[in-house]
């Protein structure tokens, strides 16, 4: 995009941003897609660049194939938002169904919209959930401008974003675990897990075990050191539970993706330990 048209859609943006709120429809690179105008950070993105994460998409398939790890007919989006991953996964042809999880409802109402108006009823199916370590109902803290920075709190004391002012809602909690066992997916026909839980990513795997040692799917996952530590959850037992589930991981490093072994994972800790930084790693 050149600085023109970026300027140009920067300024329409703000425009709409500061209107009362209203929904933005678009046609984007990840497929029809509705969001709310006051969504700062991925309707910014998805209204500037008419896309979102399609070139971190497009590395992960890429790297799958070259390794021949991609197979499956479903991808699990865990943390789906309005459903721009799971929709631009299936309208590329490279899914042919997805299970998508979303527990905030305007966000969960966008998702359901989404996936009517890319014509994917029946091959994306819409859970109101957040995963987690165990059934029951979560505390879920609302970000007013970051919809994909909504979190499940575990912990309520003063953080470095104030996260401790957020307007909190209760939200239904399942474990993956549980989902499968009651048989209302069918977990042989998943072939990526992808998971943007804002540090909440080790309660996922808790509560994810039996599938993960019954199955080998190879998963991308946000590391957020920040994220994790405000999850209420220490490095070591994060570190425990990844190192009891997969043997090895690759970390995204500028534009290729660089193996380690899982226990390399708690380096990543010092690494990536200021809130503002974020890494993506395929677990495996």
């Amino acid at each position: 995009m050149n600085k023109i048209l970026y300027c140009w859609q920067n300024l329409k943006w703000h425009v709409k941003y500061y209107l009362p709120e209203h929904e933005v429809k678009l046609e984007t690179k990840n497929g029809v897609l509705s969001f709310s105008s006051k969504d700062w950070l991925i309707g910014k993105q998805l209204f500037i660049h008419r896309s979102y994460e399609i070139e971190f998409i497009d590395s992960v398939t890429e790297f799958l194939k070259d390794n021949n790890l991609l197979y499956g007919d479903a991808i699990c989006d865990v943390g789906a938002n309005v459903g721009m991953i799971a929709i631009a996964f299936l309208r590329r042809g490279i899914f042919s169904k997805a299970l998508a999880f979303e527990p905030f409802p305007k966000s969960f109402e966008f998702l359901v919209k989404n996936v009517k108006q890319n014509s994917l009823e029946g091959k994306i199916l819409c859970f109101q959930v957040a995963l987690s370590s165990e059934d029951g109902v979560a505390e879920f803290e609302i970000s007013e401008e970051n919809s994909g920075d909504n979190r499940v709190r575990k912990i309520g004391f003063p953080g470095e974003m104030k996260e401790e002012k957020r307007m909190v809602i209760s939200v239904q909690k399942r474990s993956f675990d549980s989902i499968v066992i009651s048989q209302e997916i069918s977990p042989d026909d998943i072939g990526l897990v992808w998971l943007d839980i804002q540090g909440h990513e080790g309660y996922f795997f808790e509560g994810a075990k039996k599938f993960f040692q019954r199955k080998r799917v190879p998963t991308v996952c946000e590391f957020w050191a920040y994220g994790i530590r405000r999850s209420g959850m220490t490095s070591d037992r994060f570190c425990r539970t990844l190192q009891s589930l997969f043997q090895r991981f690759w970390l995204f490093d500028e534009g290729k993706f660089v193996e380690y072994r899982i226990d390399y994972i708690k380096n990543l800790f010092e690494r990536f330990s200021d809130r503002r930084q974020v890494a993506q790693v395929i677990l495996f």
